[in-house]
């Protein structure tokens, strides 16, 4: 039996305030990999589709957002009419109010469709040939907390949730997770755990998979520019995981270029020549141009007369200067915060890049890292 493990589709995701027929372009990036992800997922033929959370971007999707969803998931009952597609809400698809059950709830009513938006669920497949248990963000979050278990009648369970790696505490034991940050999961007992909650593929154990998410997401994406993107398969009976590339916007993350101070016209050849040697070059990708030892009125000029063009061809390109020895150095708590306190911002009711800008004057980012948008 096979399964296919997607997570973090993330729809609805929006930066960089560049639209295309009016539409955020970001956000028809991560629309159209989905749909790319759709058709692999048809072509592949599994037995059972997983999707391990954060569906959407925030609790209020837009409507493009949902949309997409409900093509993608129309393409897969068209495609596979027979195959269950069975969705667990991550933190991302719950609302802040308990009395809200959040947009999954209504897949429900979609045939074929099991859709756990608050409550755990037990799903079996083929009679007792398979149980999925499915444990959403706010399920993980009750107290006290109700540890998931698996059926001992089922040839083979199978758990979802959006989770975390326990990681150097006391009751954590290797590749242990705590489900949405509530009960601790032994992976032991479960035949394959599908886990959301990373953007990058992770396997902590063989048979424990981070999916990753589909698209670079974020306002730094270049932080994953080498990670392949797309979704698992996992064949139970020879406990075999395949990862499955889905192409999307191309990220381009530059070595740093080292220029010593007052030379403006060095620091333009330099960049002119790093941007130039980019296969394929730069246009429409999202570019970050790093620069060590140059002055802040370097890059000042910079940005005056040479920069715009570069920016006009890229979809984004972003310019850091940096000090040569930060690669060396711990990363500044305001690089630890600024994600998590973006995503509160957001939680707030804050549009995302509102939020991130918040987030990074709140932590006083500017003065760790001088940027130039």
């Amino acid at each position: 039996m096979i399964l296919a493990h997607l997570a973090d589709l993330h729809l609805g995701f929006s930066a960089y305030e560049r639209h295309d027929r009016g539409q955020n372009v970001r956000e028809a990036d991560v629309a159209e990999v989905f749909m790319r992800a759709v058709e692999e997922v048809s072509r592949l033929n599994p037995d059972v589709v997983l999707v391990a959370g954060d569906v959407f971007d925030r609790p209020d999707p837009t409507s493009s957002a949902l949309v997409t969803f409900a093509r993608g998931l129309e393409a897969l009952r068209v495609a596979l009419p027979q195959i269950p597609v069975l969705i667990v809400a991550g933190p991302r698809d719950t609302p802040a109010s308990p009395g809200d059950l959040g947009v999954l709830a209504a897949l429900d009513t979609v045939p074929g469709v099991e859709a756990a938006a608050t409550a755990p669920r037990s799903v079996y497949v083929g009679g007792r040939v398979l149980h999925v248990h499915l444990l959403p963000h706010r399920a993980a979050l009750v107290e006290p907390a109700v540890l998931p278990t698996p059926d001992p009648a089922a040839h083979w369970n199978v758990l979802v949730t959006h989770a975390c790696l326990a990681r150097g505490e006391p009751r954590a034991s290797p590749g242990e997770v705590r489900g949405g940050g509530g009960p601790w999961v032994d992976p032991n007992v479960w035949d394959y755990v599908a886990l959301g909650g990373e953007h990058v593929q992770r396997a902590p154990l063989p048979h424990v998979r981070w999916a990753g998410s589909l698209e670079r997401l974020g306002w730094r994406p270049w932080e994953d520019a080498l990670e392949e993107k797309g979704f698992f398969t996992y064949d139970l009976s020879e406990r075999q995981a395949t990862f499955h590339a889905v192409p999307g916007r191309a990220v381009v993350s530059l070595a740093p270029i080292r220029v010593e101070p007052g030379d403006p016209n060095r620091l333009r050849r330099r960049v002119r020549e790093v941007t130039d040697e980019v296969p394929g070059g730069i246009d429409g990708k999202i570019v970050l141009v790093r620069v060590q030892g140059a002055a802040p009125s370097d890059l000042a000029g910079l940005t005056e007369d040479f920069l715009p063009g570069l920016r006009s061809r890229a979809l984004h390109l972003s310019t850091v200067l940096e000090d040569a020895t930060r690669s060396r150095a711990p990363r500044a708590p305001a690089e630890e915060l600024c994600p998590r306190l973006t995503e509160l911002l957001e939680d707030e009711g804050l549009a995302q890049e509102q939020a991130a800008g918040r987030a990074a004057s709140l932590l006083g980012e500017s003065k760790i890292n001088a940027t130039t948008r």
